[in-house]
């Protein structure tokens, strides 16, 4: 499954009191190569087409690097909903 990654800075976004070595939270949109969006569904993240009134649901994913756990292998925490959900 290919995914296509537009990056966006998340600005203003504080997800926890952070640690000292993280500096920035990362905001992108995902989508598949068939153009379908992740949203929420009945509380399930779903890829879908989302048009008109409905592109507004469409989640964005936030991430942040998390180097106090295995920093070689660049391990990141990932969450939606402004970060406030994370996902597994």
């Amino acid at each position: 499954l290919a995914l296509l990654f537009l990056c966006a800075e998340a600005e203003g976004f504080t997800l926890c009191h952070a640690p000292a070595l993280q500096t920035k939270v990362f905001q992108y949109r995902i989508w598949d190569v068939n153009q379908k969006s992740l949203y929420l569904r009945n509380n399930q993240l779903v890829a879908g087409h989302l048009q008109g009134a409905n592109a507004a649901l469409e989640e964005k994913v936030f991430w942040v690097p998390n180097r106090a756990f295995e920093p070689t292998r660049l391990p990141v925490v990932m969450g939606i909903q402004n970060g406030t959900r994370c996902l597994a």
